[in-house]
C-alpha cells in the first residue's frame, strides 16, 4: 500500500461522516450538492432600499424574494451599485432565466461620493443639441436661440434625473451641472462621463468635459467583513464582488481557499472587474494569485469594475449551466453571432485605452482575463478566460491559468462525490477480497470505490466536448486504498488530465515559385 492518503485539515481522528474532497491544482510531474451552481453578489445598496445589509440573503427563494428589477428597486434603491449590476446581468439571462442569483447587500461606505462637473458658457446664437454620457448611455438636451448656460444646466440636469437607473444624479446652479455618484465611496469613482455638443456649424455655446474621464472625490472604502462572515458556511459557486480592492478581494479570496479544503468541502469561485490601469490591475491579481479567482479587465471602461464582473459571471454560469457537457474554450468569446448577444461589454470610448498585442500578453501572463477590442467593429469579446494564479512563490506558473481546468476539477470532484457516497450509504467498508471471490455483501472496498472513480472518468472523457484527455494514463496512475488509520477511511487520489483548449496555430507560407 502506498502512503497514506491524507487531505489538508483531514486527521485521522475526525469524527464526521462524509466524503472529504480536496482538489489541489498545479500539480504534476465536501461535495457539492448537485443543485445548479448559483450566483451570490457581494454588492452596496442605497439608503432609500429597505434590505437588511450584510447578514440577511436575497434571492428567489427565500423569504423576501428578489428576482425582478422593481423587486431590486424596492430592496437596494433605484441606481444603486446592485441595480446596476442586476440590469446587466438581466440583460443576459433575460430577467428571470438562467442560474438563480442571490444577493448580499454589504454596508456602504460613509465616505464622500465621487462628483463630475460640465460647465456650459455663452448664449446660444443657434439650436444644437448638448449630449452627456454617463457610462455607456447618453441623454440628449435640447439647445435652442438665446438659451442661457444656466437654462441650459437646468434642462441637463432634468434629463439625468430622469434616467433613475442612473448611478449618479445632477444638481445644476448658473450653468454648471454637477453629476454626483448616488453611492458613496471610492468605487464612485470608476463612473465615467463625458459631454458634447452636437450642432451643424458652430452657436457660441461650449461645454466642458469633452475628454472621457472617471468622477473623482469619492472617499473611503466600505468593508465586506461582515458579509463574509454570512456567507461563510454556505454554498454558492459563482461568488460576485463589486468591489476590486486588494483588501475586500483577497479577503474574500482567502475565505474561499479555505472553504475549499476537504474538511469544510466548500468548493467556490471568485469573480471581481477592473478598469483600472494594466499595472495596477496586475498589482492586485498577482496579489491575489489564486486559481479560484479571476479578473475581467478592461481600461477605462464605461462599464465599472462590478458590471464587468456582473456580466462575466453569468455569461459563465449560463455557459457552465450543464454539469457534464459545457463550455470549456470562451477564446474570443463575443466574436461570434452566436455568443455576441449574451456579451454586452461596449469597448471604452478613449480608443487609445483599447488593449494592444503587448498588453494583452502581459495581462495573460500575469493571471487577468482581458477584454479585446475589434478595431473595426468597436466590438469587444474575452482574449482568453484566465484565473489569477501565474505564480508559484516568485516564479512563472501556467499549470493552472486556464479557469476551465478548475471548472472541470470541481466538477469531476462533485460528481465522483456524489458517487462515492451512494455507493457506500449504508455499508461497511471491507478489504479487496482474493481474485475471484465476491465482496462481502454490503460493503464497500477499494476496487468498488476505484469503479465509482473510473466510470465518472469515462463520463468526463466521454462527453461533448470531452473534458477529460489521457484517460487510461489517468486510470493506471490513480491510487484507491483502505487506509490503516482510521481503517474506516478509503483513500483516493487522481492525477486528472484536463483538456486543452485550441488556442494557437503556427503558419508558415513560403512562396517559392
Amino acid at each position: 500500500m502506498t502512503a497514506a492518503i491524507v487531505p489538508v485539515g483531514l486527521t485521522s481522528s475526525e469524527p464526521t461522516p462524509g466524503i472529504f474532497m480536496e482538489v489541489n491544482f498545479a500539480q504534476g510531474p465536501s461535495v457539492g450538492s448537485g443543485l445548479t451552481r448559483a450566483i451570490l453578489v457581494l454588492a452596496n445598496k442605497l439608503a432609500a432600499g429597505s434590505a437588511t445589509v450584510d447578514t440577511e440573503i436575497y434571492g428567489p427563494d427565500t423569504d423576501t424574494q428578489l428576482q425582478t428589477e422593481p423587486q431590486m428597486i424596492a430592496l437596494a434603491g433605484a441606481g444603486s451599485e446592485a441595480h446596476r449590476m442586476f440590469r446587466r446581468m438581466a440583460a443576459v439571462t433575460g430577467g428571470e432565466n438562467g442560474p438563480p442569483i442571490y444577493w448580499l447587500f454589504v454596508t456602504e461606505s460613509a465616505g464622500a461620493s465621487a462628483t463630475g462637473t460640465v460647465v456650459i458658457a455663452t448664449n446660444a446664437t443657434g439650436n444644437a443639441t448638448h449630449r452627456l454620457w454617463v457610462g455607456d448611455e447618453f441623454v440628449d438636451t435640447g439647445i435652442f436661440t438665446s438659451d442661457t448656460p444656466t437654462t441650459i444646466a437646468a434642462a441637463i440636469a432634468a434629463n439625468v434625473n430622469a434616467k433613475t437607473h442612473w448611478p449618479v444624479t445632477a444638481s445644476a446652479a448658473t450653468g454648471t451641472v454637477t453629476l454626483t455618484a448616488k453611492q458613496k465611496g471610492l468605487r464612485g469613482n470608476w463612473i465615467r462621463f463625458q459631454a458634447a455638443i452636437i450642432a451643424p456649424s458652430p452657436i457660441g455655446t461650449t461645454t466642458t468635459a469633452t475628454a472621457d474621464a472617471f468622477l473623482s472625490g469619492g472617499t473611503t472604502a466600505d468593508s465586506n467583513t461582515t458579509a463574509l462572515a454570512t456567507i461563510l458556511p454556505r454554498w454558492y459557486y459563482h461568488i460576485v464582488s463589486a468591489a476590486e480592492d486588494a483588501t475586500q478581494v483577497g479577503a474574500a479570496a482567502s475565505q474561499l481557499a479555505t472553504q475549499s479544503l476537504a474538511i469544510n468541502g466548500i468548493r467556490q469561485r471568485l469573480f471581481f472587474g477592473s478598469t483600472n490601469t494594466l499595472a495596477n490591475t496586475i498589482t492586485i491579481a498577482v496579489g491575489i494569485n489564486s486559481p479560484l479567482a479571476e479578473v475581467t479587465w478592461s481600461e477605462k471602461s464605461p462599464w465599472t469594475p462590478a458590471e464587468l464582473a456582473a456580466n462575466a459571471a453569468v455569461v459563465y454560469a449560463l455557459e457552465e449551466a450543464d454539469e457534464l457537457n459545457f463550455r470549456t474554450n470562451f477564446i474570443g468569446y463575443g466574436k461570434s453571432a452566436v455568443t455576441q448577444p449574451l456579451w454586452k461589454v461596449p469597448a471604452s470610448r478613449a480608443a487609445t485605452a483599447w488593449p494592444s498585442p503587448a498588453t494583452i500578453r502581459s495581462a495573460l501572463n500575469n493571471g487577468i482575463t482581458p477584454i479585446g477590442v475589434d478595431t473595426f467593429s468597436k466590438k469587444t469579446f474575452i482574449v482568453d478566460r484566465f484565473t489569477t494564479r501565474s505564480l508559484n512563490g516568485s516564479q512563472p506558473d501556467s499549470r493552472i491559468r486556464e479557469a476551465h481546468k478548475v471548472t472541470i476539477s470541481h466538477r469531476v470532484a462533485d460528481v465522483f462525490g456524489r458517487a462515492l457516497a451512494d455507493a457506500g450509504e449504508g455499508m461497511v467498508i471491507a478489504d479487496d477480497p482474493p481474485p475471484g471471490l465476491a465482496p462481502p455483501p454490503k460493503s464497500i472496498t477499494p476496487n468498488i470505490a476505484k469503479g465509482v472513480l473510473y466510470r465518472v472518468l469515462d463520463r468526463f472523457a466521454g462527453a461533448s466536448p470531452p473534458q477529460l484527455q489521457k484517460l487510461n494514463e489517468t486510470k493506471a496512475n490513480a491510487v484507491v486504498q483502505r487506509e490503516t488509520d482510521p481503517a474506516s477511511r478509503i483513500g483516493v487520489r487522481c492525477p486528472l488530465s484536463t483538456i486543452d483548449n485550441f488556442r494557437q496555430a503556427a503558419v508558415v507560407i513560403d512562396q517559392v515559385a
